[in-house]
């Protein structure tokens, strides 16, 4: 038991620090986040050594980018956006396919099958697709300077939060109807309890706890589809493009929030030349993910399973020697009176 309390409260105590790290390095030391050296002299030949971006050996602990900012750094300072936009999206999926679940779970039999079926169909769609074809437009629209980057990063949150809403709403509300099949709801529907007490006194209570635990697993979803967006070069706050070649075209891109999946997605050309500018995020990226893990599998076990998280004080019974029975007395009362005639 004292391991699953650890188990739980490490993960999250390291993501807490990480995101607390990112807002007050950044204002305490700000010489951390700036432009390093443009080159690394031998000082005792005062030749060139080195030149951004500089390796893990030159540069630690994870070398640093082609502006010589150290990475790790860098990857500090974009976690609020990457871990809050996470938490934020994955509250807004959990908040919208509990409505969506309730209303579907009410639907006439004819509606909610029409959905299940549009369902299934988009089920095998992957969400990084959908949401590759909803956000380009935007990404091309940030890039023409029509929207700004924070903006840009509330409506990717919208966006990636909505693709999800059906297919978890659906879900929700088959796991509601097969509840709704239990005897003791059906004896409340026949003593006159109506759809919002049935919600509020039988579905809010049993699904609350499902809720925290799907939370953290929209949240590890999140995480994921984060990755593949990177790829596909659609980031939180959206990426610029400058234009570096003069005789051939060399785009080169640039985030500025510096989140995790546009630190990986900007260097995602060069992982043959400078393979730690495409591990560090993915580093970061696999710790944060096996934390949410970790944090999901002991809510399961609490929450579900009916695991305590710590250990219970047992309470400890004096026993008392067992009474005599009627019948004992009796065998002793009589065994005293025939002592006592044989006395007289």
């Amino acid at each position: 038991m004292i391991i699953r309390h650890l188990r739980l409260w490490i993960p999250i105590g390291f993501l807490l620090i990480l995101i607390a790290g990112s807002f007050i390095l950044p204002s305490t030391h700000p010489h951390l986040f700036e432009e390093g050296p443009s080159y690394l002299k031998d000082e005792e030949t005062g030749r060139l050594v080195a030149s951004p971006p500089y390796t893990p050996s030159e540069m630690e602990p994870m070398g640093s980018d082609k502006l010589g900012r150290n990475v790790f750094f860098v990857l500090i300072a974009g976690a609020k956006y990457t871990l809050l936009s996470a938490i934020a999206i994955a509250l807004l999926r959990m908040s919208g396919g509990f409505l969506f679940g309730l209303v579907y779970t009410f639907l006439p039999n004819w509606i909610r099958q029409i959905f299940k079926g549009l369902g299934d169909t988009f089920n095998f769609i992957p969400l990084a697709i959908i949401a590759f074809v909803l956000l380009t437009p935007l990404q091309r629209a940030f890039e023409a300077g029509s929207l700004y980057s924070m903006k840009f990063l509330f409506i990717q949150v919208i966006v990636i939060s909505i693709i999800v809403i059906p297919s978890l709403g659906m879900y929700i509300g088959e796991e509601m109807r097969e509840f709704l099949k239990n005897d003791f709801i059906t004896v409340s529907r026949q003593i006159g309890a109506g759809r919002f007490f049935i919600i509020k006194r039988h579905l809010r209570s049993q699904f609350s706890r499902h809720a925290i635990v799907m939370f953290s697993e929209q949240l590890a979803q999140t995480l994921y589809l984060l990755i593949q967006l990177g790829i596909l070069h659609i980031c939180l706050g959206g990426l610029r493009i400058a234009e570096f070649g003069i005789m051939e075209h060399r785009p080169e891109y640039f985030s500025f929030i510096n989140d995790w999946a546009a630190t990986m997605s900007i260097n995602i050309y060069q992982i043959h030349l400078y393979p730690w500018l495409l591990l560090s995020p993915l580093a970061f990226f696999a710790i944060s993910i096996f934390c949410v893990n970790e944090i999901n599998s002991v809510l399961k076990e609490v929450f579900l399973e009916g695991k305590p998280l710590t250990k219970t004080k047992e309470k400890m019974v004096r026993q008392e020697p067992p009474s005599a029975t009627v019948d004992h007395l009796f065998t002793l009362t009589s065994r005293e009176r025939g002592k006592h005639n044989e006395t007289i």
